[in-house]
């Protein structure tokens, strides 16, 4: 069959190639498989060691939620659940007119004022509400985990979207998003301080039906954006007698409401309360007579949340700096 020795070796040699390169091939097949199969069996047992639920304490004590809520209805904090990227499938009507989040928003039901019927047709597995009332706790928990937390429960927007996002288990969600709000934040601080004079005090008035108000630095008419972020100074008064005594309005006459008056003062006129600028006592106020007196816009300067929040201090700060350009 072959015609000499060296053909004879050769043939041999090449056999045992063959065989060495489909062994290889095999081992090498095998050592991939395996350390397939390994890897999907470390990420099955990744997913397997993730909770399903977690505990969070609230005003009714420990409640269990689902880690992973798919079917979130509130009735409050609807723009900080969108900050850190989750979109319940439904809101109060209230909720869903924020001027600040309409962008935001499509695909959320409407729910009204909370309406029970409702709600129970979005099958929710998770309720997040503001209202503290015995009676509301009682009626969401019949339908879902209900976690209620009360207005003014957190002081800024750092403590919201910290707390909500380690509620919901999206913390890197929530620094992510505080991180861009400061470097928004300092932008409109710098441009007010450029133009702000040393000293100069600003106030946050309201007439809110036949009452007048004064505001500190709390969730009310830009209270956070105007005394808390862009750091503005509060008129003496308002600094002692609110800020500095966690209040966060006080109801005033109209007649004193001068004597809190700074040198530039927000206002705010809502349910029906007006302000009489003829009045002879508003007309004798320092920053009246300068024209330093700026009217807000209820939709605008009326939510607290986060983003309304940031808005709000983007506001200001232009007002301001408009007005300071103007006297030029």
């Amino acid at each position: 069959m072959f015609k000499n020795k060296s053909q004879l070796i050769f043939s041999l040699l090449l056999v045992i190639l063959t065989i060495m390169i489909a062994a290889c091939g095999s081992s090498s097949s095998q050592t991939s498989d395996t350390k397939k199969g390994t890897e999907e069996a470390k990420n099955d047992k990744a997913e397997s060691e993730q909770p399903e639920t977690r505990i969070v304490k609230t005003i009714h004590g420990d409640i269990e939620i689902p880690a992973n809520a798919k079917r979130i209805v509130v009735d409050s904090y609807l723009p900080t659940l969108l900050i850190l990227g989750e979109k319940p499938v439904g809101a109060t009507k209230t909720d869903l007119e924020n001027v600040h989040i309409q962008d935001l928003i499509t695909g959320i039901e409407s729910t009204g004022e909370s309406a029970v019927e409702t709600i129970l047709g979005l099958n929710p597995d998770l309720i997040i509400s503001a209202d503290s009332e015995k009676s509301t706790f009682e009626k969401f928990s019949k339908m879902a985990p209900t976690v209620i937390i009360p207005y003014e429960t957190y002081s800024d927007a750092y403590e919201e979207v910290r707390a909500i996002g380690e509620m919901l288990g999206k913390s890197k969600e929530a620094e992510e998003w505080l991180t861009s709000f400061d470097e928004k934040i300092q932008q409109q601080r710098d441009k007010v301080k450029a133009v702000m004079g040393e000293g100069e005090t600003v106030s946050i008035f309201g007439a809110f039906g036949k009452d007048s108000y004064i505001y500190g630095d709390g969730i009310y008419r830009g209270g956070q954006a105007i005394y808390k972020h862009l750091q503005l100074t509060p008129q003496e008064r308002i600094k002692t007698e609110l800020i500095d005594a966690g209040e966060t309005f006080k109801q005033v006459s109209f007649e004193v409401l001068t004597d809190y008056a700074g040198d530039y003062i927000f206002f705010d006129q809502s349910h029906g309360g007006t302000l009489d600028k003829e009045d002879p006592v508003w007309e004798s106020v320092d920053a009246v007579k300068k024209n330093n007196v700026f009217y807000l816009d209820g939709k605008r300067f009326w939510p607290y949340d986060p983003i309304a929040v940031l808005a709000q201090a983007e506001e200001v700060a232009d007002m301001l700096v408009e007005k300071k350009q103007k006297e030029k």
